[in-house]
């Protein structure tokens, strides 16, 4: 068997000849590895792949791959050391063993449960799963005697390499321990850990000099108690620790091994490390118990030092989500306990950096990111707390001020420095934020609360323009649920075929006759009724939905427009159809386009497509290409709302499109004077020049109409020819 890199190996692709240790293989699982330290274990293909993930680690580690089968046995012999180094299937000197597992089943834990038990080796497990479901299975593997529990998908070659880290130091302090015990005499004179021993029968304890000094209670009065050593036990810890003890006196665990926090002499909490082992009678009672302390503060605080450089993020230096959520909740605390506490909450958000990551790649996205966090972080006071939230959005928490409105002038200060220029390869740009803002003087007892209202806050500044500040109240909750509810009811509509396509007519108004239609979508929900494309076409657009709708309305538009034709020989007739600026991105388009072409059979010359400027100026490069390929399909191309934009001229000639649809705008200002069809005139002079032609949406009344005419835009739409129609309706006229 090859091994495999995780879904591919690290680079994302099978090696065809993996390096394992000092042995090679195309075909079969290593069998022998010198000085192997890591051995891996479990269901065939993800312990393949955890291998893979392993050889691929610099510097690299010896791997040896063991088959669930075998690795009891072959464990146990490598440990007890009852195999010959020679024999094919020897292990020498396994420090860490790693068992990859699809399913952490009952099976799967009793059999880690054996390993554990038989070598005393720490035991890394990796396991298929979602990481909605990771704190419930570290917790089984803990409970088993695992030090790790990690998920296939989120494996790393920094994640191993941390975890055999932290394997290894663990696998370190149980040699250390045996050692001692092995060593005990000598250890008690040289050692410089404080002793104790508890006399079960006399219920009296034994605290030697050295342990009184480690805890600064040289001078002091210690009482020959166990409650002597509790009473100073944190309040968190000493149940845990009781625990322990008790299960060591009573034989359900070897050795007593426990690390908890204790009060000193100076009233101050230390780490400490105890260990015990228990002396018991012929019968089994206990008869008394003996051990050591060992002040861990130093390596507490490294580790806590390590905890908090990887909780900081490395652009902007600050710390990130979950700090800023630890540091909320304990401000929300503060605040219900002290009517006189109150803390301020902004969530800023960067705008325009995806335009700056398109223009100048992620880098320089980055860097502007980092230049407006330090920008910001001028703006607040040293006691002030900033975090990285999340991509393109920073969260600053302010607490114990007076006013909730101190916030304002924070956010001001903010609005003044991101409004400063910046440059990015060489060339000058500008940015703006969005600020969101809450206090405590909503009550919060939750932070999900506060994420979620100065987040509705963020979002309201930039759907209002961007480049200002909202104060979050409880109209932006009862919006924000809205705007989800309507979201999870266009999935539904979506799935269950609520929408439907209507067709308004495209007319000659100087011969009288129909041209087309334009497909209009509609959506009759079955409680709320009709419901407004101005209610729901937005939001479709932010989820990206309007994908899947998209497509559906290209296939049913030219899929009715057919069977007109086929029912009544109307062979001229066209249909248009809008596409969003998500459409013109979605792969898809030209696959959509030409199935649905291809199955029914319509002329490509009878579908019409229309664009917005915006959405044809949004990248003009890629949409040209795209407006190009689909125009050499024989599909006509169309500018909808034109004038409305802010397309440039000198665009216009380039892109290949058909024609021009005059705005409704424009056309509502005609009432017979010539004052009123300046613009009108001035669109119609374009299109004749550029070979274009001309639609006019929009009209209501016989003036407009004849004023078109006359200004020779004779093909119009609007309600005075009809309104949008449902496909039976339009079948009733046609017939």
């Amino acid at each position: 068997m090859a091994i495999r890199g995780a879904r591919g190996g690290p680079s994302g692709r099978s090696p065809g000849r993996v390096r394992v240790g000092s042995v090679s293989s195309t075909s079969e699982i290593p069998q022998v590895v010198r000085g192997a330290d890591l051995v891996v274990t479990g269901d065939h293909d993800i312990s393949g792949e955890v291998a893979g993930w392993l050889t691929a680690l610099r510097p690299p580690v010896h791997v040896r791959h063991v088959s669930r089968a075998d690795s009891l046995d072959v464990l146990a012999a490598a440990v007890h050391q009852t195999t010959s180094p020679e024999s094919s299937t020897a292990v020498e000197n396994p420090e860490v063993i790693l068992a990859a597992v699809e399913l952490l089943d009952t099976t799967s834990l009793g059999w880690m449960r054996s390993m554990v038990a038989n070598t005393r080796l720490p035991l890394i497990v990796v396991v298929s799963a979602h990481s909605a479901q990771r704190s419930a299975l570290r917790e089984q593997a803990r409970e088993i005697g695992a030090i790790d529990c990690l998920l296939r998908d989120e494996l790393s070659s920094p994640l191993l390499e941390a975890s055999i880290a932290h394997a290894r130091s663990h696998n370190l302090q149980v040699s250390r321990l045996v050692e001692l015990r092995e060593r005990f005499a000598l250890a008690i004179r040289g050692a410089r850990d404080g002793m104790w021993e508890w006399d079960l029968r006399r219920g009296r304890v034994y605290y030697s000099q050295r342990w009184r000094e480690l805890l600064n209670l040289r001078n002091a009065d210690v009482a020959p108690t166990l409650d002597s050593w509790l009473a100073r036990v944190h309040p968190q810890d000493v149940e845990r620790l009781r625990a322990d003890l008790d299960a060591n006196l009573e034989g359900r665990i070897a050795v007593h091994e426990n690390e908890h926090r204790i009060r000193d002499g100076n009233n101050e909490w230390r780490w400490v490390l105890t260990r015990g082992v228990v002396d018991r009678s012929r019968d089994g009672r206990p008869l008394r118990m003996a051990g050591s302390l060992t002040d861990i503060s130093p390596y507490r605080q490294r580790e806590q030092a390590l905890r908090e450089q990887a909780r900081h993020d490395s652009l902007t230096r600050l710390p990130d989500r979950r700090v800023f959520l630890e540091r909320c909740a304990r401000a929300i605390e503060l605040s219900r306990a002290h009517d006189d506490y109150m803390f301020v909450v902004l969530l800023i958000a960067v705008d325009r950096l995806a335009q700056l990551r398109d223009s100048y790649g992620v880098a320089a996205a980055d860097q502007v990111f980092a230049i407006m966090a330090k920008r910001l972080r001028a703006c607040l006071r040293p006691e002030d707390h900033m975090f990285r939230f999340s991509t393109g959005k920073l969260a600053i928490l302010i607490e114990d001020v007076e006013d909730p409105g101190f916030g304002t002038s924070v956010a001001n200060r903010i609005h003044a420095a991101a409004a400063e220029p910046f440059e990015v390869e060489g060339a000058t740009n500008f940015t703006t934020v969005s600020i969101g803002m809450t206090s405590s003087a909503h009550g919060y007892s939750r932070v999900e609360e506060v994420v979620a209202d100065v987040s509705a806050a963020t979002d309201s500044a930039r759907d209002r323009g961007r480049n200002r500040y909202e104060i979050y109240d409880t109209s932006m909750r009862i919006e924000s649920r809205t705007l989800l509810a309507l979201e999870m009811a266009i999935r539904h509509a979506i799935d269950s075929e609520q929408f439907r396509l209507h067709y308004q007519p495209l007319v000659q108004i100087d011969q009288n006759t129909l041209l087309g239609f334009e497909a209009l979508l509609r959506w009759d929900h079955p409680e709320r009724g009709r419901i407004s494309p101005a209610e729901f076409i937005p939001i479709a657009e932010d989820t990206g939905l309007i994908i899947p709708l998209g497509r559906w309305v290209i296939r049913d538009a030219i899929r009715t427009l057919h069977s007109w034709h086929e029912e009544f020989g109307v062979d001229h007739l066209v249909v248009s159809v809008n596409l969003s600026a998500k459409q013109v991105a979605d792969p898809m388009l030209l696959e959509t386009i030409d199935s649905a072409l291809a199955e029914t059979g319509l002329p490509p010359q009878c579908l019409k497509l229309e664009l917005t400027e915006s959405v044809m100026m949004d990248r003009v490069d890629e949409v040209t290409t795209l407006l190009q390929q689909i125009r050499a399909r024989g599909v006509a191309l169309w500018i909808d709302d034109f004038g409305t934009g802010y397309s440039s001229l000198g665009y216009l000639h380039r892109f290949p499109v058909d024609g021009l649809k005059i705005d409704r705008a424009f056309v509502s200002e005609l009432d017979g004077t010539p004052e009123s069809e300046t613009m009108v005139r001035t669109i119609l002079s374009l299109a004749a020049n550029l070979g274009l032609s001309v639609i006019a949406e929009g009209i209501e009344t016989e003036e407009q109409a004849a004023q078109l005419e006359k200004l020779g835009c004779l093909c119009c739409q609007g309600w005075l020819f009809g309104k949008a129609q449902e496909p039976e309706q339009i079948r009733a006229g046609l017939a």
